[in-house]
């Protein structure tokens, strides 16, 4: 019906007429008739508003989002304090089933430079157009396969931006078809239709020009559009409010804590690394409507968070056999961060133990909290019955960061003091040593983001993690039963491929893609940052090219000699001081697909990174110097078979 009015209301006007539209805004963008969202994201959907940092907020109507097959509108309420789209939001538009030969492929992301390329990003103020890559969602059925851009690079904060196609052909042959609504602004033909008519300034004072200016004529293009990016201001602005609200609260000193459980390791035998493990509680600022999933962040009259209280929080410390065979000189604090819908446990990790005892560490864990194994029933259910909800996860996560701010706080003051940590009258812990982070797979993908946040952090390691999740989720085998219930709750893999995408703006400020420009350029009253990202090529579960978009943004360099080159990331001879990425690759592990499914799961790389002889000698001298040094001999390569099966 939708795409039957648009037609009728376009094709019933001549060139010429003295029109005037009728009727009030649909809700829907007219570019695309067959999908009220598309294309995704837009600026039909932001509205001029003073009092937010970019000067719009974002507007969807009540049935801009799509329809559950159990009949339930998704709200759109989650987003109406945002004031732009996430800098790395998919751009998704639909043709049918397009035929990507010409397009800029994640393997020649260098062509988006090339004056007949197809597709082209400009940033409307710089002039400049961005680097990105072109595929199609085969996630989805055939048929229902959407396209997507994929920016290589975060887009500037609060910058609007204008989407550009042409030269696109159907897979079954001949151009993709130009909607009516399209048509009519990009011909100049007026129509009686209000959403056509609303958009035609912008089109004529924006869109086209810019396109022009980035040598794309206005007669070759089959699809335009602009929208504007969230400003950093309103994308991190409460998460900033909640993390300088919890230093002020814990003080130096850290919250209350109490020692629940003393467990004692014998050192004496042969291949025991832990002399002693320490669990606790501790008292956080609650910023939660409620303690448990599903609960949101507060919000005062000013937009900002509001304490709620406190909450006893959860802690792991592990103590090595080597600080309390040789007391005297404490160690270094390293926090540990867990993976997908993991817990505190996996700081019990055989290879976790081996690492810390070698370099005298004294590691803490926490379960992060909105992705901990306490959300693990309730996210599922979230999904399948109502995923308008879905901005509970960011919020508790955001939540969680708070948290992992004050148990920093807490065994960095009090806790160091405490005899449970202490050896021969002497503390183990060296506070005097600055603090580091390190975390694996959805600990490096929140880790990101933390570490950004953090006073106390300079350097952290992000071993298989990358950003944003909404690249890295079709791509990986671990979202395979999720995308199942999306199967089970929307109709048209068109509908998932646009929730993904939307709330990718959501999830922005509780993982490192909100955090992209924050390591280059750190946030008020935050120190400057060093990160090493250590990720196996053919990784299953968080795609590489995930692990490449931060390291772009991060400004890492590619440590010489690499397994591959990558665009965007020069290669630099160790040893230097900054940022890396350290690719490995394994004989006997997966391809990656050219497409946005997983690799094969069978021969999973995943876990290998963090058991490697040489990145575990990697880290350490990273996370003790700041210096990046190689200990491959050439490229990192080598057999999975043994090392992490």
């Amino acid at each position: 019906m939708l795409l039957g009015a648009a037609v009728l209301s376009l094709v019933s006007c001549s060139r010429g007429e003295d029109l005037v539209p009728l009727g009030e805004p649909s809700g829907c963008d007219p570019l695309v008739p067959e999908r009220c969202a598309l294309p995704w994201p837009s600026g039909l959907f932001q509205e001029p508003d003073e009092a937010m940092p970019s000067g719009l907020r974002l507007v969807l109507s009540d049935h801009t989002l799509p329809v559950t097959t159990d009949g339930i509108q998704l709200r759109p309420d989650a987003y109406a304090d945002k004031d732009g789209y996430s800098t790395l939001s998919p751009l998704l538009a639909w043709f049918g089933e397009v035929d990507l030969e010409g397009t800029i492929g994640h393997d020649a992301i260098e062509a988006y430079l090339e004056p007949g390329a197809k597709t082209v990003i400009v940033d409307v103020q710089t002039g400049e157009r961005v680097p990105h890559f072109v595929e199609l969602d085969m996630s989805a059925r055939e048929g229902e396969r959407v396209l997507i851009l994929r920016p290589a690079v975060p887009l500037r904060h609060g910058a609007q931006h204008v989407v550009g196609i042409r030269g696109l052909s159907l897979a079954g042959g001949g151009p993709v078809p130009v909607s009516p609504a399209f048509a009519a602004l990009r011909d100049g033909h007026p129509t009686r239709d209000v959403d056509v008519e609303s958009r035609r300034d912008v089109f004529e004072s924006v869109v086209f020009p810019a396109l022009a200016r980035a040598g794309v004529a206005r007669d070759q293009l089959q699809l335009a559009w602009q929208f504007t990016t969230i400003s950093r201001d309103n994308a991190l602005g409460r998460v900033l409010w909640l993390r300088d609200d919890v230093l002020a609260r814990v003080g130096s000193g850290g919250p209350p804590y109490t020692l629940t459980e003393v467990e004692e390791g014998d050192c004496s035998v042969e291949g025991e690394h832990i002399a002693r493990t320490v669990y606790g509680t501790f008292t956080s600022p609650l910023y939660t409507d409620v303690d448990e999933p599903g609960g949101v962040l507060t919000r005062g009259p000013d937009g900002m968070p509001v304490y709620n209280g406190d909450k006893e929080v959860d802690f792991m410390v592990r103590i090595p056999c080597s600080l309390v065979e040789e007391p005297g000189t404490g160690g270094r604090v390293i926090q540990y961060g867990h993976g997908l819908l993991g817990s505190l446990g996996e700081g019990r990790s055989g290879y976790l133990s081996e690492l810390i005892d070698a370099n005298r560490w004294v590691l803490i864990s926490q379960n992060w909290t909105g992705m901990s194994e306490l959300d693990a029933l309730y996210i599922p259910l979230m999904l399948a019955f109502d995923p308008s909800d879905f901005h509970t996860i960011p919020d508790r996560t955001q939540q969680g960061f708070s948290e992992w701010i004050a148990g920093l706080r807490m065994i960095l003051g009090d806790l160091a003091a405490d005899d449970a940590l202490a050896s021969g009258g002497s503390p183990v812990i060296d506070t005097a040593l600055e603090p580091v982070y390190y975390g694996n797979s959805q600990g490096a993908i929140l880790g990101g983001a933390y570490l950004a946040l953090s006073t106390d952090l300079r350097r952290g390691a992000l071993g298989v993690g990358g950003m944003p999740y909404s690249l890295l989720l079709p791509r990986s085998a671990d979202f395979e039963p999720f995308l199942e219930i999306f199967r089970s709750t929307f109709a048209d893999g068109r509908d998932i491929a646009l929730l993904i995408a939307a709330i990718q703006t959501l999830w922005d400020p509780g993982e490192s893609a909100g955090f992209a420009s924050a390591i280059l350029d750190p946030l008020p009253g935050t120190p400057s940052k060093q990160v090493l990202m250590q990720v196996a090529v053919g990784d299953a579960q968080v795609h590489t090219l995930g692990a490449h978009i931060a390291a772009r943004a991060f400004g890492a360099s590619s440590v010489s000699p690499g397994v591959r080159p990558i665009w965007g990331i020069a290669e630099q001879q160790a040893p230097f001081e900054g940022s890396a990425l350290v690719e490995w690759r394994y004989s006997d592990g997966p391809e990656e697909p050219h497409v946005n499914v997983p690799p094969d799961k069978a021969m999973d790389p995943h876990e290998c990174p963090r058991r490697e002889p040489a990145a575990q000698a990697q880290l350490t001298v990273f996370l003790e110097t700041g210096v990046v040094e190689q200990f491959c001999d050439g490229p990192c390569e080598g057999t999975r078979a043994g090392l992490c099966d």
